[in-house]
């Protein structure tokens, strides 16, 4: 399907509507490069550039197998984790809950660090929040939203966020890290930015 938009100085190109690629977007679990095997793709020589002490591949070898270390996308155990987290921090940030709730799901050795940020997000929402005027203060005060979540694994056992948070027209992010320690994810770091 083809349009012509026509404006004051004239008919502009027109723009061409395509379909979309039957074919959906790569997932993380299909970043394997034998997942999706291409005929059309050409194979590169790389002889010439190999050492002069080493042995060029001959075609009968067949190529080394390939080993993956990086953990390729988050776990769904992290993911529910880590959204836990996030609510109970906004929770705190909000009022509804104290910054002492942070201290149940946080290592025993960086609990303290946790709790001492809890509080001072929930303070700094505070401080943030229109004062009293002369207007009639609305009823219930603008929440603190979530706005985006990133997750990262660097390794199994051990998962990192980074969160954009809003709270009237300011925009916050907070990072966290969560790792895995007796069955049960525990917040070793908490920061807000």
């Amino acid at each position: 399907m083809s349009t012509i938009e026509v404006t004051r100085q004239g008919p502009r190109p027109a723009i061409r509507l395509r379909p979309a690629p039957r074919r959906e977007p790569l997932f993380d679990d299909e970043r394997d490069p034998a997942s999706l095997p291409s005929p059309d793709q050409l194979a590169l020589d790389w002889a010439h550039l190999m050492a002069a002490g080493a042995r060029p591949a001959t075609a009968a070898e067949p190529p080394p197998p390939v080993t993956r270390t990086v953990v390729s996308g988050v776990s769904a155990d992290a993911k529910l984790a880590v959204r836990r987290f996030v609510k109970l921090c906004v929770e705190v940030f909000n009022g509804y809950r104290p910054p002492a709730h942070l201290r149940r799901f946080s290592q025993p050795r960086e609990a303290a660090t946790v709790v001492a940020e809890g509080l001072s997000g929930a303070q700094r929402v505070a401080g943030v929040r229109p004062a009293s005027s002369g207007r009639p203060r609305p009823r219930r005060p603008a929440p603190v939203a979530v706005l985006r979540l990133r997750l990262c694994e660097p390794r199994a056992g051990a998962v990192e966020a980074a969160v954009v948070l809003m709270i009237a027209d300011r925009v916050w992010a907070m990072a966290l890290r969560l790792e895995l320690h007796e069955a049960s994810w525990v917040a070793t770091a908490l920061r807000l930015i």
